[in-house]
């Protein structure tokens, strides 16, 4: 997990101080003569209503494209920028761009320089990585690879979650109709006659009695209880850690989905530092940069942390508890035959084939659930509105 560390150091007789968010110490460069290193607590103030500066994930995404085409062109970053720069319209995105290249000219922090900006958080890590490690060619490629899965892996969950929205918001305005309009009406047939009407009946004017009273109310309360969960959320790192735990251990099917995307991601840049001769442990350093589910981050973390202290990599995977047996057996094999580049590649596609695959599966499930529930609730409501009606019917002719 990222931490907050109060450097205290002595330049030029003078005592100076400095903070410094990372998740180990020890990989930073610190200043010269050291009074003393304490980990503190920063609260953050959340700002739900703040405005920062938006960029479509579109534009983003095409202008990383024409930026890693240049960079691997052997184009000087810099010179890169300034092109982008010339041919853009939208003032927003030059302003984006000009940040960024005044960021590297003067050394400055580039999470400090695009916090005003609304962008992918990978755009922030990458682009410190390329700051921090240099090789801005490797960082950029791997930024647009990612950048272009993420809009592919999102469009996919588009495509399966659409239609069962749609059918869910039908029915949720199909209802609203018939609760203002004909409720009412036939209600006022059988208002002195409440006893005797069927159970089904007598649900759906409850539901409609709350609906008529009450529904301001309940979705006021939902806002507001959604409002503060988040900014507690956000607030209590305690939190953050546990919902992240829950995602990817026990939310069914959807924890699958979750820790394949993520591991897939993980392993692809993985695959582009390895095979730009980074070794394993500084490739798996710059890879977990993307992670923002903190109980992930943790798990790679303490994968990160017994590698240094000489552990396998076979060894490191398996305490993590996230990888299943497929996986820690093709790390296994690629540690005693040396084939780390290839099994890379396995893992990777492992992951990417899980990912289309659970999606496909929701597909298939989530629809017909939502049409069950659906034909169940229309049956409700027609019963409760036809029974009595057919009780009328058969009274009249007796």
């Amino acid at each position: 997990m990222i931490k907050t560390y109060k450097i205290t150091y002595q330049e030029n007789n003078k005592k100076k101080s400095l903070l410094i968010n990372t998740e180990n110490i020890k990989n930073e460069t610190l200043p010269l003569n050291i009074l003393n290193i304490k980990e503190v607590s920063i609260k953050k103030n959340i700002n739900i209503f703040s405005k920062k500066k938006q960029i479509s994930n579109k534009d983003l995404n095409l202008l990383f494209y024409e930026l890693n085409i240049m960079v691997q062109s052997n184009i000087v970053f810099t010179e890169a920028l300034d092109i982008l720069i010339k041919n853009r319209k939208n003032e927003i995105i030059k302003e984006f761009l000009i940040d960024i290249k005044n960021s590297f000219t003067n050394l400055k922090p580039i999470t400090k320089a695009l916090e005003k900006y609304e962008v992918d958080e990978m755009v922030f890590s990458f682009l410190e990585l390329c700051q921090s490690r240099g090789n801005i060619k490797l960082n950029i490629k791997a930024l647009n690879i990612l950048l272009h899965e993420n809009a592919r892996i999102k469009n996919d969950f588009k495509k399966a979650i659409s239609y069962p929205i749609t059918l869910l918001i039908s029915f949720f305005l199909s209802l609203n109709m018939i609760f203002y309009f004909v409720i009412p009406n036939f209600k006022s047939i059988f208002s002195g006659n409440m006893e005797a009407l069927p159970l089904s009946t007598k649900v759906l004017f409850f539901v409609h009695d709350i609906y008529s009273n009450y529904i301001l109310f309940i979705l006021l309360f939902l806002i507001i209880l959604s409002v503060l969960l988040y900014v507690y959320y956000k607030n209590n790192e305690k939190m953050q850690y546990y919902f992240d735990e829950f995602i990817v251990k026990k939310l069914y099917l959807f924890k699958d989905i979750y820790l394949s995307s993520q591991a897939y991601k993980l392993f692809l840049v993985l695959d582009i530092m390895h095979k730009s001769n980074y070794e394993f442990h500084k490739a798996l350093i710059s890879s977990k940069v993307l992670l923002k589910n903190k109980y992930l981050l943790d798990r790679i973390t303490l994968i990160e942390n017994l590698l240094e202290n000489g552990k396998t990599i076979n060894y490191s995977f398996s305490e993590a508890l996230i990888f299943d047996d497929l996986v820690l057996n093709l790390i296994n094999t690629a540690e005693v035959s040396n084939s780390l580049d290839i099994t890379i590649v396995e893992i990777k596609e492992i992951y990417k084939n899980r990912f289309e695959e659970k999606i496909k599966f929701l597909i298939s499930i989530i629809e017909p659930i939502f049409i069950v529930l659906l034909m169940g609730l229309i049956l409700w409501i027609v019963l409760a509105i036809f029974v009595p009606i057919w009780d009328m019917g058969n009274m009249i002719k007796s």
